[in-house]
């Protein structure tokens, strides 16, 4: 499908323009069936600490994942670390313990108590562009290529179907996800 030799640049652009195109409609009709998909999951059923992203506006939304987790599951977010392009986790018990960060995104308060990323049984991963072998393109700083390596738990990709392609250049030190939920399928990947 796509050019052998295309940029992880070219990707981002031409995947994330077919993001933003999905209408309001489609991507609410999407939303809930990517939701239905996941909670449907042995790894979400069994996950006790769940490492999960607070969605932006065009990203497959986790904000029902979350709000469904809250008294139930330790949800565990991430804080952006600009300088070094870097992430710390942190425990929230409910969205009162966010504040807008960096890019806007929703980031846990300065109370909020720091949790290792070895204690995480299962990570949600954001991503612009997944193949499916599990290899994904985010928006260019790094933070969870970073993160992806201390992460000893299966890692889950949620993406709208635009969002897979065939191939991504792929480098050595790219950690790829075990698993990308769409609202069409779970593709499971052997790595």
């Amino acid at each position: 499908m796509e050019k052998e030799n295309i940029t992880k640049a070219d990707l981002r652009d031409k995947i994330g323009t077919k993001r933003r195109n999905i209408s309001p409609a489609q991507k609410t009709k999407f939303d809930d069936q990517i939701y239905k998909n996941i909670i449907g999951m042995t790894e979400w059923k069994k996950a006790k600490n769940i490492f999960i992203y607070i969605s932006t506006k065009e990203e497959v939304s986790t904000i029902k994942l979350i709000e469904d987790c809250f008294g139930k599951k330790k949800i565990i977010i991430p804080k952006s670390h600009a300088k070094f392009n870097t992430l710390t986790l942190h425990e929230i018990k409910s969205f009162d313990d966010t504040s807008k960060g960096k890019y806007s995104i929703l980031e846990p308060l300065p109370h909020t108590k720091i949790i290792d990323p070895k204690d995480v049984d299962l990570a949600i991963i954001p991503g612009v562009v997944f193949d499916k072998k599990g290899h994904r393109i985010g928006y260019g700083k790094a933070y969870y290529d970073g993160l992806s390596v201390h992460l000893k738990c299966p890692k889950i990709g949620l993406a709208y179907e635009v969002q897979i392609v065939d191939n991504i250049p792929a480098q050595e030190h790219d950690v790829p996800v075990n698993q990308i939920v769409t609202e069409k399928t779970i593709y499971r990947i052997n790595n």
